[in-house]
Order: structure tokens, then C-alpha cells, then sequence
């Protein structure tokens, strides 16, 4: 029998949101696994690397049936994924729902084999047990996580029409290099690298469940020729609070000042996977980034950024990213 290694070199891979944080590493790593990829991204939002090679730039509803021939596997990443913004802006995420249909639909008319379509932890809430389950009830507290349920349900009907090869990955607060800072922990490394005070919302002390993005795109790649399950979370199984974040940069940049700030509407206290599902599917990682080691990657990233631009265009920069 073929391993996944050699057998991933004969899959067509469409990327949807390819040109994204998560997406685009995500094409690095099933490249170098041998597939081919096809990375689709529409760049309403800006990426901050390069894009990946062979990138087709259309919005998931302009995809039609063709451009899904010979594809052997889907995984559906692109998303509006702000919490903040979907308050702002709630029917901007009914895209999310309208996205996942199309596609979904597509992918069922062509009959593609695997389809894997991203989800996220926020569609727990506030749960009542941790760690969090793929059985738990869910219960969304934005309309960007609600929007992510309702995706989840058309999958689940998806699922019921053509068996359990559409599979929903619930991501828990990926984070590295690449990602905008409209998120904590690059957020954060910015302001470090910049010398400037680290924001924190509220307490601090709500708990996410981090995940190095190098780690999260390998499961991921992994879930190719794994067997299919109708739903999988993807996280560390360990959770860690805005105050320890904090922390871990203030060993890299001494003496930067923690700035509170009001807190967010409908914050949630934790997130933290069961990782049971993922692991029996994949097996332990052959290695796990430290937080530690993260965050001083993410950092290194940002503080090299900065350095390469000259300074006449570094307020520039500071403003596009912020």
C-alpha cells in the first residue's frame, strides 16, 4: 500500500482563500508533499507574503463547475473572520454561508472525492465543560461564528447526501508569520517590535488554545488521507491566557508597558480542543512548536518587516498594518 507521503504526489489540490495567512502555507507544505496545487483567493484582503504560485484570483461564487475538473480534494479556507467586525458589519459574513453553499454544491456535482471545509472554535461559545468537543452543543456568540454554523450545517447535509467525505475542521487561534495584525498575537508582535506598549482587552485572562501555524498546516495535510469523520478539531489541547502571551514577549523586548483596555462585547473566558478525534486520526505531530518558540518566530518576523522598509515609509507600513 501506498504511504501518504507517496500517495499525496498524484492528488490536484483547490485551495480556496489560497492566497490567505493559513491557505498559503498551507499550498507550501502539500507542494512540497508533491501535490498539485491550485490556490484560489479573490485578494479582497491585501496578503502580506507573496502569494503562491499558480494562484487564481476569483471569488469562490464566480467558481464554476469546470474549475473543480480533475480536482482530487477541496479544502474550503477563504472566510470572512474578524469577531470584532462581524458586530460591525454582520451582513458582510452572510458571504461566509453563501461561499460554503456554492462551493459545497459544486463540489458535490463533480463528485470530488475530499472536501474539507474550515471551521472554527468560536462556534463553542462560552461552553459550560472544557476541554471542547466535537459533540458539544454549539453556541455562537457573534455573527461571524454563527455564520461559521451555519456552514457547518450545510456540510452536515452535504455529509448525509454523499457519506463522509465532506469532513468540518474547527481551527482553534492559529498564529505565525503572515498573519495580519488584526489578530492577538501578531498584534502584539508588532507593537514589540515596534516598542510600544502591548495592548490587552479586558482582564487578560481569557485563555485561547494557540497553535503554530507551521504545526496547524501540517494536520491539515495530513487530513488528506486520513479517514474521513464529519467533524475534527485542530488544536494543541492546551490553553494559554493574553497575560502569558504578554509575558513571553516582554522576555523578548524588556520593559514594554501592558496598556489595558476596555474589554471585548461577548468575550468568551476559553477555548481549549479535545484533540481525541484529531489525534487518533493523525497521530502526535513529529513535533510541536513551543509557544515560546512561536511567538519568537512570529516576532523575528515582524521586527524583520520592519527593518527591510526604509524609514521614510515606515509610518506607512505601520498604519496599512494596524
Amino acid at each position: 500500500m501506498a504511504s501518504p507521503r507517496t500517495a499525496a504526489r498524484t492528488e490536484r489540490v483547490l485551495i480556496t482563500g489560497g492566497a490567505g495567512f493559513i491557505g498559503a502555507h498551507l499550498a507550501a507544505e502539500l507542494a512540497a508533499r508533491g501535490c498539485a496545487v491550485v490556490p484560489v483567493d479573490d485578494l479582497r484582503v491585501a496578503p502580506l507574503q507573496p502569494p503562491p504560485a499558480g494562484l487564481l484570483v476569483k471569488s469562490v461564487l464566480d467558481l464554476a463547475r469546470p474549475d473543480l475538473d480533475g480536482i482530487t480534494a477541496v479544502y474550503h479556507l477563504a472566510s470572512h473572520k474578524s469577531v470584532p467586525e462581524s458586530f460591525e458589519r454582520p451582513l458582510d459574513y452572510l458571504d461566509n454561508v453563501d461561499s460554503g453553499r456554492h462551493l459545497l454544491r459544486l463540489c458535490e456535482q463533480a463528485g470530488t472525492p475530499r472536501v474539507l471545509v474550515g471551521s472554527t472554535c468560536e462556534v463553542y461559545g462560552n461552553s459550560l465543560a472544557l476541554p471542547n468537543t466535537e459533540a458539544a452543543p454549539l453556541a455562537p456568540r457573534s455573527p461571524y461564528a454563527s455564520s461559521k454554523v451555519a456552514l457547518e450545517m450545510i456540510a452536515r447535509n452535504h455529509q448525509q447526501r454523499r457519506g463522509s467525505r465532506v469532513t468540518v475542521v474547527r481551527l482553534f487561534n492559529v498564529y505565525g508569520p503572515g498573519e495580519r495584525a488584526d489578530a492577538l498575537v501578531p498584534a502584539l508582535c508588532l507593537r514589540a517590535a515596534q516598542g510600544r506598549g502591548l495592548p490587552v482587552e479586558g482582564t487578560g485572562r481569557q485563555c485561547r488554545d494557540f497553535s503554530y501555524v507551521a504545526d496547524t498546516v501540517h494536520k491539515l495535510a495530513g487530513l488528506l488521507h486520513a479517514p474521513p469523520v464529519s467533524t475534527v478539531n485542530l488544536g494543541s489541547g492546551r490553553s494559554r491566557s493574553v497575560l502569558e502571551v504578554a509575558a513571553l514577549l516582554r522576555e523578548i523586548r524588556p520593559g514594554l508597558e501592558l496598556e489595558f483596555r476596555p474589554g471585548r462585547r461577548d468575550e468568551i473566558d476559553e477555548f481549549r480542543a479535545d484533540t481525541t478525534v484529531q489525534d487518533g486520526l493523525l497521530g502526535l505531530p513529529p513535533a510541536v512548536t513551543g509557544m515560546r518558540e512561536g511567538v519568537r518566530r512570529t516576532y523575528d518576523w515582524w521586527a524583520a518587516r520592519l527593518v527591510d522598509v526604509p524609514a521614510a515609509r515606515t509610518p506607512l507600513l505601520v498604519k496599512e498594518l494596524t
